[in-house]
């Protein structure tokens, strides 16, 4: 047997509750952080400082989670063959989790993702767009994975609809604030983080027949193209934070995402020594800091 067929040899567990751990770390459990926070930032700018989120918030954000796990499940289970090619560890490529399973977790987490939306029901048609979008960018056929700019539109209409679903959780009509600041970070994952994260995957990328901007324009304009995407954005929310209606919580959040978008366009343009996958982790640490800090004005009050 061949080291590559022994690799993807099915090493699968039996048992249930092991593989259903496999499946949520398959969705990557740090994206699924990343839009449960998107949520909460819409639902708290939503509702101002010093005020502790309700019911319907949490029952969102628990909506919001089962629909971002079904969603990259089910992107993971599409782009089986491309992480084979590229080395992926991660559980369906590496053979221990099997695709039957991955297949009735999606199923099982769109519908609880539905089910849990009713409890917050103007958060259900956000949902709802969220997992369609899910289901377009890895669709089995015209997936909108194989283009960049279908890749980026699609990221970035269903990371606004997180922070839109948020806001609508709270029962009052979405702030200036949320909107914002909705519009910023979703453009920072359409332009940077869903660009970022194909460097160092080209070879598979292609084998795939993706056309992703690493693979057609080289990982060279790639990286220049994300500096320049992610100065532009720290320099739009700088300018911007001091107009809206809680100026300090979001001009925390400005300074924050001006401090990555600096370490992120100075490993975009270090030297090919530095590893590949380094702005994409820049840019995801980044999301995180300004998520934090604009969370942490909010709910201080400050």
């Amino acid at each position: 047997m061949s080291i590559v067929a022994e690799r993807h040899r099915p090493l699968t567990d039996r048992r249930l509750g092991h593989r259903l751990l496999l499946c949520v770390q398959e969705a990557r459990p740090l994206v699924q952080a990343a839009f449960v926070l998107r949520f909460a930032l819409g639902a708290l700018c939503t509702l101002g400082s010093g005020r502790p989120p309700g019911l319907t918030v949490l029952a969102g954000a628990a909506a919001w989670w089962a629909a971002t796990t079904c969603a990259y499940l089910f992107n993971g289970l599409m782009d089986l063959p491309e992480d084979r090619a590229n080395g992926s560890l991660r559980p369906l490529a590496g053979g221990r989790l099997d695709v039957r399973t991955a297949r009735a977790a999606v199923a099982a987490l769109a519908v609880t993702a539905l089910a849990l939306s009713l409890v917050a029901p103007r958060t259900t048609g956000c949902v709802l767009v969220f997992l369609v979008l899910g289901y377009l960018y890895s669709a089995p056929r015209g997936a909108a994975k194989l283009r960049a700019w279908s890749a980026s539109c699609v990221t970035t209409a269903a990371t606004f609809a997180t922070y839109l679903g948020g806001a609508l959780s709270t029962g009052r009509t979405p702030s200036a604030t949320a909107l914002l600041f909705g519009a910023v970070m979703s453009l920072w994952v359409g332009l940077i983080g869903a660009v970022a994260k194909d460097l160092g995957s080209t070879g598979g990328d292609a084998l795939a027949g993706r056309r992703t901007l690493a693979v057609v324009r080289g990982e060279a304009a790639t990286r220049t193209f994300c500096a320049l995407a992610a100065l532009c954005l720290a320099q739009f929310s700088l300018l911007g934070a001091p107009w809206t209606t809680t100026p300090v919580p979001l001009t925390t959040g400005a300074l924050a995402l001006a401090v990555g978008a600096t370490l992120l366009t100075a490993r975009c343009l270090a030297p090919r020594t530095v590893a590949p996958r380094s702005p994409y982790r820049v840019a995801m640490a980044t999301q995180y800091g300004v998520h934090l800090a604009t969370a942490a004005a909010l709910l201080l009050g400050m």
